[in-house]
């Protein structure tokens, strides 16, 4: 079974005895076609290595990749726990190697030499993909910043051209959409170095999860029985009166949909979104 593991980047660089160790965390998985492996939104538990066979990685229904032999999948996310962002389905009977990522931490708390090379390896695929998404992400915020120009000129048209009964839905559909693509707007985890709460209305007080102009994701524990919420958004420097409607509780975590905000609250969620945001980004 080591053998499998030789040409595997996360693998590179250990010995004979620390790949045969490893080989026996791993077991062997078949599969027939047609057969989803693991998908989009769960709990990444294990990982996979692809012997043989086909796999397809779909996105939103959408195929975006197929792998065939020899492909770890799910690495990254099953060493942290994160939840899978794709669904990966065998195009064709495969052969896999499974292991946990449960057992394969306890793995290299008993071989602390493997550990070290294993784990620089990760270190370095991480570092990789973080490269390639800052690419991305350049890419977006350049598409974005034209697309909001391209819009506001269009805007601008339409409000200087001769006024049709198309005049005010297309001017008010482009305002939507100029609105909507405003970095505030944009979905963010509080940082440790910025940290939000909201205070309810018993005085009890709940760390922000995530944000954004229009919503709140809080604990569990802030849940609310019926659809009204209310609270007191504590920033650093202000604390803002809220409300919103409560939506249900998923994956331990409870969402409230905002109401609008006077100007003065809104500007002073802004201010903080943009630094928050910044702050992530210089980080």
């Amino acid at each position: 079974m080591s053998k499998a593991f030789i040409n595997v980047p996360l693998f590179q660089g250990m010995d004979e005895s620390g790949l045969q160790g490893l080989g026996e965390v791993f077991e062997t998985f078949h599969c027939g076609a047609d057969q989803v492996i693991f998908a989009s939104g769960e709990v990444a538990d294990a990982l996979f290595l692809l012997v043989d066979g086909h796999v397809a990685l779909h996105e939103e229904g959408e195929k975006m990749i197929e792998l065939q032999p020899i492909s770890l999948i799910g690495e990254l996310g099953a060493m942290v726990g994160l939840n899978r962002r794709v669904t990966a389905v065998t195009l064709a009977p495969s052969v896999f190697l499974k292991a946990s990522g449960k057992s394969l931490r306890g793995f290299f708390e008993r071989n602390p030499a493997v550990s070290v090379q294993f784990y620089q390896n990760l270190l370095g695929m991480a570092a990789d993909k973080i490269r390639r998404d800052e690419r991305r992400i350049d890419d977006m915020r350049s598409n974005l910043i034209k697309t909001q120009k391209s819009l506001k000129t269009m805007r601008d048209l339409v409000l200087d051209g001769p006024s049709t009964e198309l005049s005010e839905p297309l001017h008010v559909a482009i305002e939507q959409v100029i609105t909507q693509n405003r970095r505030a707007n944009y979905i963010v985890q509080p940082p440790s170095a910025l940290p939000v709460y909201v205070r309810l209305q018993n005085r009890e007080t709940y760390p922000v999860l995530e944000m954004s102009r229009q919503m709140l994701s809080l604990p569990a524990d802030a849940a609310v029985s019926d659809g009204d919420w209310r609270g007191v958004l504590l920033l650093p420097h202000a604390e803002i009166p809220v409300s919103g409607q409560a939506e249900s509780v998923v994956a331990g975590r409870f969402r409230v949909e905002l109401d609008t905000l006077i100007d003065e609250y809104s500007h002073g969620l802004e201010d903080y979104l943009a630094q928050a945001q910044l702050l992530d980004i210089l980080l």
